[in-house]
């Protein structure tokens, strides 16, 4: 699996030149490539007061151009394990006013970037997800929108069967420094039984100052509670200076989720963060991330090794 996975990288290298190569002969804007780490602080064993450990969480390397983008999660390799495929997808624009994207691709449903540059990607819900899709996109002025069909793919278990597919829609609306969304998502949408997500999000940009991302959703589930939750990611886009950064944001986050009941919204986590850029081409971010009721079942699996935790993510573009 090892080899597989050099070989997969080395083939990634060469296209990466490749494609940079077309770029500068077409002047497109160049890529943007990222390799990072992500360790996060965690206990032991439950209530073992302060002795916690640093584990590695991820290891991402990701290709980004005009076209494509394909971003891997290497830290399974440590267990020798195959390489975990985050992103995966190439892009064509048959036409003006539209785009067309196949492979493996996040889920536009509500405005939340998984990029590692980005400020919170760490602790963010783990249920708007990536799938194997194909996925058109397009703009006409101010309005945007997205429309996918996801695969379910084929369950491997005993008896072998199809998953039902999703599909799904998403708008957006700018105006005078104001991103404003809505997400509708159907899953197993040719079954009797399907599910309807949706969402709504607001983005404020204040200028160069400040930023503020608040995201609403509802996630369906079997029961017939309530499963509204949202988040708010408040930034300090301007920065300051710090003696061994030389630019460092700030930023805050509130995430809600659903409590002991099932009702949304009923427990939360607080995250601080600093997003520190010490040299060019790199960052370097910390979050501590505050758990209103450690152990609380609903915690997105992803983010358990980070429950009142410090995580550590250090980066590099090239």
């Amino acid at each position: 699996m090892k080899k597989i996975g050099l070989i997969l990288i080395g083939l990634l290298l060469f296209s990466s030149f490749s494609f940079a190569s077309v770029a500068v002969i077409d002047k497109i804007i160049p890529n943007s490539n990222t390799f990072s780490f992500y360790y996060s602080s965690k206990r032991i064993e439950k209530d073992v007061g302060s002795e916690r450990f640093w584990h590695l969480k991820t290891a991402r390397l990701e290709w980004t151009g005009d076209n494509y983008d394909v971003d891997l999660d290497l830290a399974p390799l440590v267990a020798g394990n195959p390489i975990s495929i985050k992103q995966a997808w190439i892009k064509f624009t048959p036409f003006k006013f539209m785009n067309i994207s196949l492979g493996k691709i996040t889920y536009p449903f509500c405005n939340v970037s998984s990029k590692t540059t980005c400020n919170i990607t760490n602790f963010q819900p783990t249920f708007f997800g990536e799938d194997w899709m194909v996925k058109f996109n397009g703009e006409f002025g101010k309005l945007g929108w997205y429309a996918y069909w996801a695969d379910g793919g084929i369950n491997e278990g005993i008896s072998a069967y199809d998953t039902p597919s999703t599909v799904g829609f998403r708008g957006k609306y700018s105006l005078a420094g104001f991103d404003i969304g809505a997400s509708l998502r159907i899953n197993d949408w040719d079954d009797d039984d399907r599910k309807y997500d949706w969402g709504a999000d607001l983005l404020y940009e204040l200028g160069n100052i400040a930023k503020f991302n608040l995201q609403v959703f509802n996630i369906d589930d079997d029961d017939d509670n309530s499963d509204l939750n949202f988040f708010l990611i408040a930034s300090y886009e301007k920065g300051f200076i710090l003696p061994f950064a030389k630019k460092t944001i700030p930023y805050l986050g509130y995430f809600s989720r659903n409590g002991i009941d099932d009702k949304g919204a009923k427990e939360s986590n607080i995250v601080i963060g600093l997003n520190m850029k010490p040299v060019d081409n790199s960052f370097v971010k910390f979050e501590y991330n505050i758990d209103s009721d450690v152990g609380l079942k609903n915690l997105p699996e992803d983010n358990q090794n980070i429950t009142n935790a410090i995580s550590l993510e250090i980066g590099y573009s090239f």
